[in-house]
């Protein structure tokens, strides 16, 4: 009887599976635990008051819920060595697919994905959501998961050890879809925003029992070593990755400048070893 109550429906929409999810109390099942952690999340991000320039806020884990879930319950079923964090949806990537960094190709062909995906409430039409149909493929997706490709070979290589994770699992657009990061929410709003994040960060570290946090880019690093500084049971490191955004500055060969560091932090051991 538990195990019928907590299984999210991926027939239903993020919303009502919230509801039927939210009273379990003990899951049993790691992707479980993980996605209820995910739309518990989303729930509390829905109260926050956005201010101009924000003028659009999407939600992948409602609309893009079904490629989010298969992709838990395909590649989060047990402890993680390491956790992968990124920032926040790219409009190409998580936007459209609802994974992290999920460039399309990479979802459909590589993680052999390929679920429905609906529309978020309030839509821009600069960046409109195609899903699995989107014809732009994001880079930074394309050049983090090619990365992972290359070394692993198959997906099971990088998730026997490994898992990514996005601190904020919402994309914020000003009126004609330029992207608003988490680090440009100021006030109120982005001390809650980061209260809210944090939180389910470090449920999620302990969770998944992980010994390294790679911060992919110097905001997911920051709030990292902020998480952990107040409590790090597990007694886990954290560490820095360039991010892979074309925006970054001299960032054109970030493939190989992320392998080597890799290398130098000795993490190359964990996909090696598969």
């Amino acid at each position: 009887m538990l195990r019928k109550k907590l299984k999210l429906d991926t027939n239903c929409n993020a919303s009502s599976s919230v509801k039927s999810h939210s009273t379990v109390t003990s899951p049993t099942n790691i992707s479980e635990t993980f996605l209820k952690l995910e739309l518990d999340l989303n729930e509390s991000l829905k109260q926050l008051n956005f201010k101009q320039p924000v003028v659009y806020v999407y939600h992948p884990l409602d609309y893009a819920f079904k490629p989010h879930a298969a992709f838990t319950r395909k590649y989060c079923t047990s402890p993680k060595k390491l956790l992968f964090l990124g920032m926040n949806p790219g409009p190409w990537g998580m936007c459209q697919t609802g994974i992290p960094f999920g460039e399309v190709n990479i979802v459909t062909d590589w993680f052999n994905i390929n679920e429905e995906v609906l529309k978020p409430e309030k839509e821009c039409p600069e960046r409109k959501v195609l899903g699995l149909d989107c014809s732009r493929s994001e880079i930074s997706g394309q050049r983090i998961w090619g990365l992972f490709k290359n070394i692993c070979t198959i997906p099971e290589n990088f998730f026997k050890n490994a898992y990514m994770y996005n601190y904020c699992p919402i994309a914020m657009m000003k009126n004609g879809g330029l992207n608003v990061t988490p680090t440009e929410i100021k006030g109120e709003t982005q001390r809650k925003l980061e209260e809210i994040c944090d939180k389910t960060l470090y449920e999620i570290i302990q969770l998944l029992q992980a010994e390294i946090v790679v911060g992919v880019g110097k905001f997911a690093e920051t709030r990292a070593l902020q998480v952990l500084k107040k409590n790090n049971p597990l007694n886990t490191k954290v560490l820095y990755l360039l991010h892979p955004s074309p925006r970054v500055a001299n960032n054109q060969n970030w493939v190989s400048t992320a392998a080597k560091k890799l290398e130098e932090l000795q993490l190359m051991t964990y996909f090696k070893q598969c």
